[in-house]
């Protein structure tokens, strides 16, 4: 809302279960570059298959690069806020969940997935890159943002 910007969620596309976009790769990739033809768009989401082309259109890379225990815990608070209601950024026949299969994605993510999302920003040519490193300095991004605004 501050910069004007669309927002896509990429959760909300790749949990759509009629797509299924977990098994099938190739139209994940496709629908996320129709996604990214957009002119300008804030997206949200990790989803390492598909860096190359959105990193390739962004001008701005922002990596949330959170120590374990904030991704933890948010996970946690997510779960009790969502509990049976909606999330806006899901499709509309997601059920919040969460899984030992997802709480162990979270707690080993800095050590299997941090590395490769650094490589993959470091070969990101020409981009403004944006690292932060818990909480308070994403909201000092929004608050420096909105001073531009």
């Amino acid at each position: 809302k501050i910069i004007h910007l669309p927002v896509i969620h990429l959760d909300y596309y790749y949990h759509q279960q009629k797509y299924d976009y977990h098994n099938n790769r190739k139209a994940w990739i496709g629908r996320v570059k129709k996604l990214i033809q957009q002119d300008a768009w804030i997206m949200d989401g990790n989803y390492s298959s598909s860096f190359k082309p959105r990193f390739e259109r962004a001008d701005t890379i922002i990596f949330f690069d959170f120590p374990r225990r904030s991704s933890m815990h948010g996970v946690v608070k997510r779960r009790i806020q969502y509990h049976n209601k909606l999330r806006a950024e899901m499709p509309s026949d997601w059920k919040e969940k969460v899984n030992i299969e997802f709480l162990k994605y979270v707690w080993n993510f800095n050590k299997n997935d941090r590395g490769k999302i650094l490589t993959a920003i470091e070969e990101a040519d020409n981009k403004n890159v944006i690292i932060l490193k818990n909480r308070q300095a994403a909201n000092q991004l929004l608050r420096d943002l909105e001073k531009q605004a």
